[in-house]
């Protein structure tokens, strides 16, 4: 028997695919669940896999995965508040299109923009996993730094309300992220004598009350519900539609999943800002994101489903996690007694190919689970604020305590919050905060190794092909929106 037909007989069996099933709804409760997340979901899932064959053990660590990377979308659109960093992104324009009584839509042009990038990400597994692995070795610190430029650099371009305010908020966030110890000699800085600050602010802690608290407190002047319109505008095959229309986000966003996915220390949430960037950036009507745009959930939800398959490249073939969640599956492969590598590819094949059929029966579960509950779910947007509030607020305060069990996360996310409040009444975008805050890290550190790499010639890196790339698409991300400002002059001239 060939491995592949081997493996797919283990996972199409009544225990695999019932084994699936429940690791997929395992993961979309822990996803679904503000501030519990992949990473300690599947912590907690791992004990009880040690007992099943490797494969067995597989497919529900990787059931687990598909349902966190779906679920995480679903508190996102119908209460403003992410089920986890990755899921931020489709806040912007999910929650748009719930407060409009198209939350059914909505969650359904999540679970067909996830499903689509889950199995994008299963596929690209299999045929690039040969080449992908060497590109993966090509990422050395001066790469990461311009993949962090160019990402800080995005800033600007997912400002609504003028590059001055994005620029801001985007520095502010990056240097919020200083704060801790020093990556370079892991002095402490800015702490203020504080202890709970040496670790710096918890990044689960910073994102639920960026957007959860901050929605919360702007709730609670209103009596009514999220949607002051009828829940029935929301139709489950309206979102289909919607998302197939935004193929080329989904494909865009795809690609974007793979590529941050397979290198290592990166993971959903860079891949869903820049898809949403880049889809508001190509997009002819721009100022429709923020508003209830497709694309702006299609694309990220695209990302963040593809990013499955593409993290998984560095780790099973170099060992190198590519995000938190891959380094537990990475345990679990090591707790079962198969090390990563290549030795992976000849001695352990079954389990591999195994790995790859579960992330495509994990689309179709996202798919089916997606769908079929996108009704009912919507029905959270007319829960009283009353109700709502409390309930919002104690749930986010148990999760952020359940990702790190540290009391001084929650006195974080409590400033945070005032802070999303205040960038609201300001109207400074959050989403470019919380970008320079993600981002602003990755460029620092590599910034650091680069500068003792090159002996302070820091312009050396652009001699490296990838550099150079990186840097050509980092101007273009600054000028293309000077020159849209050009081209929209000269027309208002032409037409006076």
């Amino acid at each position: 028997m060939s491995p592949i037909w081997e493996s797919f007989s283990v996972l199409f069996s009544f225990n695999g695919l019932f084994l699936a099933t429940v690791g997929f709804l395992i993961g979309c409760i822990g996803g679904a669940m503000v501030g519990i997340g992949g990473a300690l979901t599947t912590a907690l899932v791992i004990p009880f896999t040690l007992s099943m064959t490797p494969a067995d053990a597989m497919i529900v660590l990787i059931g687990v995965y598909s349902g966190v990377s779906y679920a995480g979308s679903i508190p996102s659109i119908l209460i403003n508040t992410p089920g986890g960093p990755s899921s931020a992104a489709v806040t912007l324009d999910g929650y748009a299109l719930a407060r409009r009584g198209e939350g059914t839509t909505a969650i359904a042009i999540s679970a067909t923009a996830s499903a689509i990038g889950a199995l994008v990400g299963g596929l690209s597994l299999v045929i690039a996993l040969p080449f992908l692995q060497y590109l993966a070795m090509a990422f050395g610190s001066p790469e990461f730094l311009m993949f962090g430029l160019f990402g800080l650099a995005s800033i600007v371009a997912a400002s609504d309300t003028g590059y001055l305010k994005g620029f801001t908020a985007g520095i502010l966030g990056a240097l919020l992220a200083t704060i801790g110890a020093s990556l370079l000699d892991a002095n402490p800085r800015f702490t203020f004598g504080i202890s709970d600050l040496v670790d710096g602010i918890d990044l689960v802690a910073a994102m639920i009350g960026l957007f959860a608290f901050s929605e919360m407190v702007r709730l609670s002047r209103n009596p009514n519900s999220i949607s002051s319109a009828l829940v029935g505008r929301g139709n489950m095959w309206r979102g289909v539609v919607w998302a197939l229309k935004e193929w080329k986000a989904i494909l865009r966003g795809c690609g974007m999943g793979v590529l941050v996915g397979f290198v290592p220390g990166e993971g959903g949430t860079v891949a869903t800002f820049m898809s949403y960037i880049t889809e508001k950036q190509l997009s002819k009507q721009p100022e429709r994101f923020g508003k209830g745009h497709p694309a702006g959930i299609a694309g990220p939800e695209a990302a963040n489903n593809s990013v499955i398959g593409g993290s998984l490249v560095p780790t099973l073939s170099f060992g190198i996690p590519g995000s938190v969640s891959t380094a537990l599956l990475l345990t679990a492969l090591m707790l079962h007694g198969i090390r990563p590598g290549p030795t992976l590819f000849t001695n352990d094949v079954v389990v591999l190919y195994t790995i790859i059929g579960s992330i495509l029966f994990g689309a179709v579960l996202t798919m089916i689970v997606g769908l079929s509950m996108s009704r009912p779910l919507a029905l959270l947007t007319i829960i009283p604020i009353p109700i709502l509030v409390p309930l919002v607020c104690v749930t986010s305060v148990v999760g952020i305590y359940a990702a790190g069990f540290n009391y001084s996360h929650i006195f974080m996310a409590l400033a945070a919050g005032v802070l999303g409040y205040a960038f609201t009444r300001l109207k400074y975008p959050i989403v470019a905060f919380l970008l320079g805050f993600i981002v602003g890290p990755l460029a620092e550190e590599n910034f650091m190794r680069t500068w003792q790499l090159t002996q302070g010639n820091i312009w050396e890196i652009l001699t490296r092909p990838i550099c150079a790339a990186l840097f050509l698409m980092t101007m273009i991300v600054l000028l293309r929106p000077l020159w849209r400002l050009l081209i929209a002059k000269r027309r208002m001239r032409a037409t006076a």
